[in-house]
């Protein structure tokens, strides 16, 4: 429906609500309002107003900045610039302000592990909430066709966790394919050398230096193109192995730790168990 009565949007702007099923709230990744808006220079929305008491209101807002530009008052102050995607959790104090013509798409969103992917989003960008979404435009992408699906009332609940979903995947992990083909090439042998000396003791520092990368690029690369840090690769390769040798193999606990690269039988076991939920002779005991 077109706004009318909203202080700097234009009347050209638009927006839908939608009130998710228990299902939903239960299930899915869900939204309960979107828009399309274009603002001026008089655009001022404060957490203390009546429209961001609504529950609609009260979870993730993401909005993509289309042209000009919108800033942000949270625990941080920040601007979005065409082009930028901004985040922010609204049960914590925001304020939006406009200081000239923008225009943005935005979704206020909740469900499943929405808090969970906020704290990781940000965590990998070192706290940031404005940042550059992935290149090939599928956060507009997605966002689009949720606004439209709420105009025409055409899209399921189940259709809008998805697109949420890759949404979230698509900005926790903005480029699967980030490096050029030699570092593409680089992080193929890093997996292959990784699986080679599982038994061995492996840094990042040491497989960085097999594939002639710095520890730091390296770090960076393996987890923008695995969605792993290399640390955490390793631990659960060594997981995966030792649930096959669990599986197919009498061998001893401390004889499996010592031969998926654990040093101290105590450190498997407390490893594996974390991973897993159980301890090594419980899967043994489960699988067989």
């Amino acid at each position: 429906m077109k706004v009318t009565n909203e202080a700097g949007v234009l009347s050209r702007s638009e927006r839908f609500f939608a009130t998710p099923s228990a299902t939903a709230r239960s299930l899915f990744f869900y939204v309960t309002r979107v828009g399309h808006y274009y603002y001026d220079e008089r655009y001022n929305f404060l957490d203390s107003c009546a429209v961001a008491r609504q529950e609609s209101h009260k979870n993730f807002f993401l909005t993509y900045v289309r042209a000009g530009s919108i800033h942000f008052e949270t625990s941080q102050q920040f601007t979005a610039e065409r082009g930028q995607v901004a985040l922010v959790d609204c049960h914590k104090p925001h304020h939006f302000y406009t200081t000239g013509e923008a225009e943005a798409m935005w979704i206020h969103f909740d469900g499943a592990n929405a808090a969970a992917f906020f704290e990781q989003i940000l965590g990998f960008r070192g706290g940031r909430q404005a940042f550059d979404p992935p290149a090939d435009g599928r956060i507009e992408q997605e966002m689009a066709q949720i606004i439209s699906g709420l105009r025409a009332a055409s899209m399921s609940e189940v259709d809008c966790s998805q697109r949420i979903y890759r949404i979230l995947c698509a900005l926790l992990f903005p480029q699967p394919q980030a490096g050029s083909p030699a570092e593409n090439s680089a992080i193929a042998k890093a997996v292959q050398f990784i699986g080679a000396h599982l038994f061995e003791p492996l840094s990042v520092e040491r497989v960085a230096h097999a594939v002639n990368l710095s520890p730091s690029h390296f770090s960076r690369l393996f987890r923008s193109t695995t969605g792993f840090s290399p640390h955490e690769y390793i631990m659960l390769h060594r997981i995966d192995e030792a649930k096959a040798l669990l599986q197919s193999t009498n061998l001893s606990v401390k004889e499996i730790a010592f031969r998926v690269g654990y040093h101290s039988e105590v450190n498997f076991i407390t490893a594996f168990t974390d991973k897993t939920g159980s301890t090594p002779t419980q899967f043994r005991k489960n699988t067989l």
